[in-house]
């Protein structure tokens, strides 16, 4: 295989004898740390932004029901629909916070997976490459970031360059 043939020809896709749904499972949590680390470190920043706001809300809205219902009459009109809006603010909100969680924890690990998917078919060529095998060449998946892409050309290029010689080197 030349080097044109290489490039031409783009990413190949791999022969494997797991189904894609099986691959696509163990690649999403293949690394499962990395993924909780940084989804706590957002949700760390997360939280202490809404614990902020929250008492922001508190502190302001309290003033404000003081000042509506007076400070003899705790329990007028005005004061018990202030803190029921109140009641169903904050409940809103929580729900809000915990659909954002989910939705974070959602992106992470989508996000991850292609940021850290296509380190796994470079490990494993490079790992080829040093017991000898150069036919491997670099496989990544049409959704993996295009940053990605001009090293595994180079690292195929490489592969080539490798077998060429060991071919020579077998023939002489």
């Amino acid at each position: 295989m030349s080097h044109s043939d290489v490039l031409d020809s783009g990413v190949v896709q791999p022969e494997s004898n797991q189904p894609a749904h099986k691959r696509r499972a163990i690649n999403a949590i293949w690394q499962p740390f990395l993924q909780f680390k940084l989804l706590m470190y957002m949700l760390g920043s997360t939280a202490l932004v809404a614990v902020l706001l929250g008492a922001f809300l508190y502190f302001a809205f309290s003033d404000l029901v003081s000042v509506v219902t007076g400070k003899a009459e705790a329990t007028s009109y005005y004061g018990e629909m202030i803190e029921i809006q109140l009641v169903h603010l904050f409940r809103y909100c929580g729900a809000l916070f915990v659909l954002y969680i989910l939705l974070l924890a959602a992106v992470c690990v989508a996000y991850t997976h292609r940021l850290i998917g296509p380190l796994r078919p470079f490990t494993r060529h490079v790992e080829a490459l040093s017991q000898g095998d150069f036919s491997s060449r670099v496989v990544l998946r049409k959704g993996d970031l295009d940053i990605y892409e001009e090293y595994a050309i180079k690292l195929n290029e490489l592969a080539v360059n490798l077998e060429t010689r060991d071919k020579q080197g077998s023939q002489g």
